[in-house]
């Protein structure tokens, strides 16, 4: 503890955490949510990405036998490029690739309770702890290379994106073993970068992998909150600041930048986001108000990135831009990472705004760049989107030496990168592990979906059973049974966009802090039901468009188009799809007249984003459908001649940092 307050790296006295996450497994899907999850494991990319790509996953062990060494000069990563020096910087990349995969269907499958797929989880676990070194190195360099680099490099980023694997698995097994491995191969790490001895982001030439390093704090932050040992947090914090004091070509997050009230991010736009985490982590194991203070100028720099889908600027570097919605594209990658950073937040400063704007962006930006019945994603996309043809528009110039190729939907996306497939499966199974939290009183329902919980308060198992079509319908039922009678708060967030609210209940309960608490002693089942109401919002975006809304969801108006089918996959069924405009005139922004009402299908949850719900127009034939339901789309439209009016932001509400 220190008190030189001057100084914004001192530790002052560390902040309470005001929620807790419960462990991994205890909450599951179910509805639309598990169908969606099942067909991506069992038919999807996210259950056969290692088919689609085996050079880049079966047919390379990076943690192990084909560990990088000072001979490794280059691998084939199906990356377009003309540089052979380029390449050879990303050496490590397969580590991103395997190791972010793997979370998400390692997850999944445990969500799912597969027998199938989890015992090639366990499998692969086995395999990753018999490549454990005696002295417990779990990584992808050879002792050549370990821990000994002044240029590019991947330790901190190949162990981190590992390591949340196997933290996952253990929390969901309770397999010591696998915790013991993960603390072990840490302290190695701690060892060989020793806090206030060493610069592990001192180098020359860094590119991503040095960047995505400081990521490794999202490891020692679950860490700290498993084991509730301080040297976690210290040394996440410790990272942080020798990380602000690197001359990185990520470093939009370092300290000096963002105490600058002229400066805007400008690196490249996944960094930026998931380094939020690290800044986050960095406040809450400090409790210095100079960190506090950087962080509420990070939330305010990032709202000049954020579309109306919530999705930030990522097509690859920020550049200094405000988002645009038909100029300024976000790549999958950004969107899972800030999803991410949003839940932390959540959970962090236990602020239920966060809640609002990770649907927003989950069911938005993240839906919306799926295909709608594919098994398929957008590399780039744009809210509007006129063409999908590999550019951002159908008539740019091609460069045949450096192609643009990631405005079109695919399963793997190999000719630029296979990282934002991965995250595209590790972003249900984040989302859906945020659902509930624990709280000093009890537990919290913090994100809407069909899901089931079972956990213990006070040594009591409790049981509760969501159901809901959420968002497209705005009835949520809770089924509570506990073992035992047991007093706690049962408390539910209210979003935000909600214009009225029914709580059918016997119980007790009152508002509060944007949530709705029962505080009870609960007996064996009790049943509690919330009927959310919403208008059909016009929301202003940067003064001259806005966009249509109804709850969580936002709409857009479908375009026509014709697909041309591109690769093909070693497995059948999954191929590169490229859509082309039928008509150029659809890129006119003309206003949508403002007597649109929703309007309700029977549910298929197998079939939800297309056919639930749409906004409609009487007797006309304008129909609006969410994003998750359009491939190319228009989503914005110029403000009428007498204004539209609205809410001034492109997100819910602006959350308090």
């Amino acid at each position: 503890m220190s008190n030189n307050t001057s100084e914004p790296f001192a530790i002052i006295t560390p902040l309470p955490q005001a929620h807790a996450w419960l462990r991994f497994g205890e909450i599951k899907p179910a509805g639309w949510i598990r169908a969606q999850m099942q067909r991506d494991l069992e038919q999807g990319f996210v259950g056969h990405l290692d088919e689609l790509v085996p050079e880049l996953i079966q047919k390379d062990n990076i943690y192990g036998a084909d560990r990088l060494t000072k001979a490794a000069q280059t691998k084939d990563l199906g990356v377009i490029s003309k540089e052979t020096e380029w390449e050879v910087q990303f050496l490590w990349w397969n580590s991103e690739t395997q190791s972010n995969w793997r979370d998400g269907f390692v997850r999944t499958a445990i969500l799912l309770e597969n027998s199938e797929y989890f015992d090639k989880a366990r499998e692969y676990v086995e395999l990753i702890l018999a490549t454990q070194d005696a002295d417990g190195y779990l990584g992808i360099y050879a002792p050549d290379l370990r821990f000994n680099f002044d240029s590019e490099n991947g330790e901190l980023w190949a162990q981190a994106s590992l390591f949340r694997v196997l933290l996952g698995y253990y929390e969901a097994t309770n397999e010591a073993r696998v915790l013991e491995a993960i603390t072990k191969a840490v302290n190695v790490t701690m060892q060989a970068y020793p806090r206030g001895r060493s610069h592990p982001f001192t180098v020359k030439n860094d590119y991503a992998g040095v960047c995505h390093g400081l990521i490794f704090t999202d490891v020692l932050d679950r860490l700290y909150q498993l084991t509730k040992q301080e040297m976690y947090l210290d040394y996440a914090l410790w990272l942080y600041s020798e990380y602000s004091e690197a001359n990185l070509s990520a470093g939009d997050v370092r300290y000096v930048h963002l105490t600058d009230p002229n400066y805007r991010f400008l690196a490249h736009g996944v960094h930026t986001y998931e380094h939020l985490r690290s800044l986050l982590t960095a406040v809450y194991a400090s409790g210095n108000p100079l960190l506090e203070k950087a962080l509420t100028a990070y939330l305010e720099k990032l709202d000049l990135c954020l579309a109306p889908s919530g999705a930030p600027i990522g097509d690859e570097m920020i550049g200094g831009r405000q988002a645009d919605a038909s100029e300024t594209g976000y790549e999958y990658c950004s969107i899972h990472e800030l999803l991410d950073s949003y839940s932390h937040l959540l959970q962090k400063t236990g602020d239920l705004a966060w809640g609002d704007r990770i649907e927003w962006l989950l069911f938005n930006a993240g839906q919306g760049a799926r295909h709608p019945n594919e098994s398929a994603i957008a590399y780039l996309k744009t809210d509007n989107s006129y063409s999908m043809t590999g550019s951002l528009h159908s008539d740019d110039t091609v460069d045949p030496q450096n192609p643009q190729t990631r405005y079109k939907y695919s399963p793997v996306h190999q000719d630029v990168a296979v990282c934002c497939v991965p995250n595209a499966g590790r972003i249900y199974p984040y989302y859906v592990k945020s659902m509930w939290m624990r709280t000093s009183n009890g537990l919290i329902a913090t994100l809407y979906g069909a899901c089931e919980l079972n956990t213990f308060v006070d040594d009591v198992a409790v049981h509760i059973t969501e159901q809901t079509n959420y968002p497209f319908d705005l009835a949520i039922s809770f089924a509570i049974h506990v073992a035992r009678p047991v007093e706690f708060e049962l408390a539910f967030r209210k979003p935000a966009w909600v214009s009225g609210c029914e709580v059918q209940t016997e119980c007790e309960w009152k508002e509060e802090n944007g949530s709705i608490k029962i505080h009870k002693r609960w007996q064996s089942e009790e049943k509690i039901v919330l009927r959310f109401q919403a208008e059909v919002k016009a929301n202003e975006f940067r003064n001259e468009e806005y966009f249509l809304s109804y709850g969580a969801l936002v709409f857009a108006l479908p375009l026509k188009s014709h697909v041309k089918q591109g690769k093909d996959y070693p497995l059948e069924g999954f191929h590169d799809l490229y859509y082309f405009p039928e008509d150029s005139t659809t890129h006119v922004l003309s206003p949508i007249g403002r007597d649109l009402t929703p309007e309700q299908h029977p549910f298929n949850a197998e079939n939800p984003w297309e056919n639930a719900i749409a906004l409609t127009q009487p007797q006309s034939s304008i129909r609006l459908l969410p994003l998750g339901g359009t491939t190319l789309r228009q989503t914005t439209f110029h403000q009428s001649e007498k204004g539209y009016g609205g809410s001034s932001t492109n997100v819910p509400n602006k959350a308090r940092s």
